[in-house]
């Protein structure tokens, strides 16, 4: 194998409301799609994979890295998600870099931000996850799960910029006006996400644990 054909790597992503595919080398993407999919999360990535493959010629042998999301997410979604992976590396073996749903709407980010950030995540539900990340992505304390009331509009309003899809759930009502001058626009995940590498992650060999939902999202 030459070295044209070696050390791409591959992000795919299905965890909430749109399933996407990225290839990219050296920080290039190569090849990039993403659908909306609200049901059917399976049947999408299959077509994109096969559209992948068609396109670039790809083979499972000339990936080194796989990175994708571990949730907590749609628990089905996700699951469909890992299924196909395993399947398309199944004789293949690939270095695996996994992220929660919170780090992965982090690398989203087109720059590190100045100041502490809290990940808003629609939960289908009254209530969205909350979870705090400081400036160089890490994790802070543990996820809570706030309703719509009173307590979420004094938490938004401390000093933290915004970023997630319970964004959308919250600008259309008038007592949350106040966020818009704190979102950072990044309201759904997408597989070129993984092409920045705001934060080192240790690379694995086994598919990560699936985290299930704090509620179903």
């Amino acid at each position: 194998m030459t070295n044209k054909m070696k050390n791409f790597e591959i992000g795919i992503d299905s965890s909430l409301s749109y399933c996407s595919i990225t290839l990219f080398k050296n920080e290039k993407i190569i090849w990039d799609k993403t659908v909306k999919s609200e049901f059917g999360h399976e049947k999408v990535l299959s077509k994109l994979l096969a559209e992948l493959v068609k396109k670039t010629k790809i083979k499972a042998e000339y990936i080194k890295k796989l990175h994708l999301n571990k949730g907590p997410a749609r628990f089905t979604a996700i699951r469909n998600c890992h299924a196909l992976m395993k399947g398309f590396f199944i004789n293949h073996k690939v270095e695996i870099v996994s992220y929660s749903i919170f780090e992965h709407f982090f690398l989203g980010l087109k720059k590190r931000p100045s100041k502490n950030v809290l990940c808003l995540v629609d939960t289908n539900r009254r209530d969205l996850a909350i979870q705090k990340i400081d400036k160089s992505g890490k994790l802070v304390g543990k996820t809570r799960t706030l309703k719509i009331d009173s307590d979420l509009i004094d938490l938004l309003s401390q000093d933290y910029y915004l970023i997630g899809n319970g964004i959308e759930k919250l600008k259309n009502i008038s007592e949350f006006k106040f966020i818009k001058g704190k979102a950072l626009s990044l309201t759904r995940l997408e597989s070129n996400y993984f092409v920045n590498k705001y934060y080192r992650r240790k690379s694995f060999y086994k598919f990560p644990k699936i985290i299930y939902p704090y509620s179903p999202i």
